[in-house]
């Protein structure tokens, strides 16, 4: 059976539990075989089946919010094969070399040949190698993977491809400084994109580190970064300060476990903002519905859609103007009905430059945000499908005095009869070794979607219409 490399994105539990659900619940069944803090390693029951079984892999690229590179892997080496190769201190020299050899054996097998990393010997051949450690602040990364293992590779690939063939054989050169600092980042997808090597005679070939060794891949297929910055940041309005990513925008899309036929499917954002949600849903070919209190922004949310469709030279529905509506929370059952699903992110609170105090943060929650939650919860139980599902995010918000404030959501979803779905399974997990990469009881049930430092944070939720109440 193959296996697949998926690379994670920057929130690897957030990105781990994405990609757990979609194995679990689309038309691509599949499991979680081993993962570690960077890279998550995939069998499916039946892809690996089909002839053009890569077409497959692109489109689950697109659909995924947080998977950056999906390769497949050829081969697999114990890590104490590799340690004793690549130690952190050299104390039996002839015996490194002799497992070097055995590394580079391993290798060789796998490097040129029908079915293997390079389906054969090209005049000319050109490969970057992009090392994913277990945990980036482990030892091993910066000072063997990065200063001993990775030159090690570059200089012994190019010429083992020589020795099979190829008159010119070149390989993706890092900053040096980044090299001796032992601080570098395997490529990233644009670079792939930029060097083509996705071609058949060029290739980024992964090593992968988990607890119990290395996988070594071929990647097939990337996150084309571009194109979403473009939605991003050229959309006619846009607010940077506050917007939620389009990364994060198509994991909650994909939480709402709506993977067939959506194009008949209704999605519904109530708190629009400038669409961003909402241009992601259009791409992936929701039947899209948003609604704000805010006309200004129902305006904003329309143009930045119909400059979209432009962009990808489409027609601009007639009924786009009918779908995104100025409508109070209050009322989204007066002018909403039968809806799939329901992805939003409501109004979090006033975009802070400094931490508020306790007080204001708490008063902000008791007297503004918990009763306007409270009503959409309601509403929202008018107008969705059995069983559709609601992908929420409510703000923490950090305050001077050095407490954390958030509100009790559950509590509210349950109150408005909604059940709260934990975003991932512990038991489709096994144990890890290290703590840091263990999926906990207390943190599987929602996750939270942050950067160093922010004071607003975003915990992301999903509750299910729960009609046995």
């Amino acid at each position: 059976m193959n296996r697949f490399i998926f690379v994670l994105g920057s929130n690897w539990q957030l990105s781990i539990a994405e990609l757990d659900n979609y194995l679990k619940y689309s038309q691509n069944k599949g499991k979680i075989i081993d993962y570690s803090a960077n890279i998550a390693i995939v069998e499916f029951e039946e892809l690996h089946k089909e002839n053009y079984y890569v077409n497959k892999l692109m489109e689950i690229q697109f659909t995924l919010g947080g998977c950056q590179k999906i390769a497949k892997i050829f081969d697999f080496i114990d890590i104490q094969t590799i340690q004793d190769a690549f130690p952190l201190k050299i104390e039996k020299y002839q015996y490194v070399v002799r497992t070097r050899k055995k590394i580079l054996n391993i290798i060789d097998k796998i490097l040129v040949g029908k079915n293997l990393i390079f389906p054969k010997a090209y005049e000319s051949m050109f490969y970057a190698i992009s090392i994913y450690p277990n945990l980036y602040d482990e030892e091993y990364y910066p000072e063997v993977l990065v200063k001993h293992f990775l030159p090690f590779l570059n200089k012994e690939l190019m010429v083992c491809l020589k020795e099979k063939g190829a008159v010119k054989a070149l390989y993706y050169k890092y900053p040096e400084k980044n090299i001796k600092s032992g601080n570098l980042n395997p490529i990233f997808p644009h670079i792939v994109i930029k060097y083509d090597l996705l071609t058949e005679n060029r290739a980024e070939i992964i090593f992968g580190f988990t607890e119990e060794g290395v996988y070594i891949a071929r990647t097939f297929t990337v996150d084309d970064p571009n194109f979403k910055k473009k939605i991003d940041e050229e959309r006619p309005f846009k607010e940077f300060k506050s917007s939620i990513s389009p990364k994060l925008t198509l994991m909650m899309l994909n939480f709402l476990n709506l993977f067939e036929n959506r194009e008949n499917m209704k999605i519904l954002d109530p708190f629009v903002g400038n669409g961003t949600i909402l241009l992601l849903a259009l791409l992936q070919d929701f039947q899209i519905y948003g609604s704000d209190i805010d006309g200004i922004k129902v305006k904003n949310t329309i143009r930045n859609l119909n400059w979209l469709l432009e962009v990808l030279e489409e027609e601009i529905p007639f009924f786009i103007n009918n779908r995104i509506l100025k409508v109070d929370v209050k009322k989204l059952s007066s002018h909403f009905e039968q809806m799939d699903g329901i992805c939003t992110e409501p109004e979090l609170g006033p975009f802070y430059k400094e931490k508020p105090y306790y007080i204001q943060a708490k008063e902000l929650f008791d007297t503004k945000l918990e009763p306007l939650y409270n009503d959409f919860f309601g509403e929202a139980y008018k107008i969705l499908k059995d069983k559709g599902r609601i992908c929420f995010i409510s703000p923490i918000i950090n305050t001077i005095d050095g407490n954390d404030v958030q509100l009790n959501i559950e509590k509210i979803a349950e109150e408005n009869r909604f059940k709260l779905i934990p975003i991932t399974n512990p038991n489709r997990f096994f144990s890890k070794m290290n703590p840091k990469l263990q999926f906990r009881e207390k943190s599987y049930k929602t996750l939270i979607d942050a950067k160093k430092g922010q004071i607003i944070k975003r915990k992301i939720y999903i509750f299910e219409k729960n009609e046995d109440k």
